[in-house]
């Protein structure tokens, strides 16, 4: 089943969008958690498939907000490395985008730092799926081993900090981290979303560090 967790805009508290969260739940109603059953479908070569039925589950969302001439918030969805090596993958998702007739901004796509290690071998799925109008926002930064070389390769419009920076932002050092990077997106002018806040002392070091969302 897919959750959605809220995306709120730092300045008026307001929600502005959510990300698509994929949870396994057990014929008595509770809750599997991701970190015992998505490595289990990584091992077996299915994380596509819960990849691509996510995604769908969002247009399909979208499309019937956008029916009741509701405005869309955009909903973005995790892109696996396994997903994105798949040749052809920015094809079955442009695809299921133009069924469902909704705008490719309102599905952006969600990728981890770690991508760039593959540089060449996705360089033309990522270019398809830009060019089609996706914003691709890069998830968990400062988690991985190749930060600062991913923003140079995948033209990301977002940059989303990782829970774990987010977690010392309150010491020193942890505070000096966060507002670097989020000086360093503003700079190669990225939106900024942190995530992971769950206390109001992170919300106000965010919001003196000009951090536009968290989550």
């Amino acid at each position: 089943v897919v959750y959605y967790q809220p995306k709120v805009d730092i300045n008026t508290e307001k929600v502005v969008g959510a990300e698509a969260l994929v949870r396994w739940q057990k014929p008595d109603g509770s809750l599997v958690s991701p970190g015992e059953f998505i490595p289990v479908f990584e091992k077996d070569g299915l994380i596509e498939k819960i990849d691509e039925y996510v995604f769908e589950q969002v247009c399909r969302l979208q499309k019937s907000k956008l029916n009741e001439g509701a405005k869309l918030m955009p909903i973005s969805v995790n892109l696996s490395r396994s997903s994105i090596l798949h040749n052809g993958i920015a094809n079955r998702y442009i695809s299921i985008a133009q069924k469902n007739d909704i705008p490719f901004s309102c599905v952006p796509l969600e990728l981890t730092e770690s991508v760039a290690i593959y540089g060449v071998r996705i360089k033309n799925e990522i270019e398809e799926l830009k060019n089609a109008g996706f914003n691709l926002h890069v998830d968990d930064f400062g988690s991985g081993f190749s930060s600062i070389a991913v923003l140079n390769q995948i033209p990301f419009s977002t940059l989303k900090v990782d829970k774990s920076l987010i977690d010392d932002i309150c010491l020193n050092k942890g505070r000096t981290l966060v507002e670097q990077v989020i000086m360093l997106a503003k700079v190669l002018n990225m939106h900024v979303i942190a995530e992971g806040v769950e206390t109001k002392e992170q919300l106000d070091e965010l919001s003196k560090m000009n951090c536009d969302e968290i989550q």
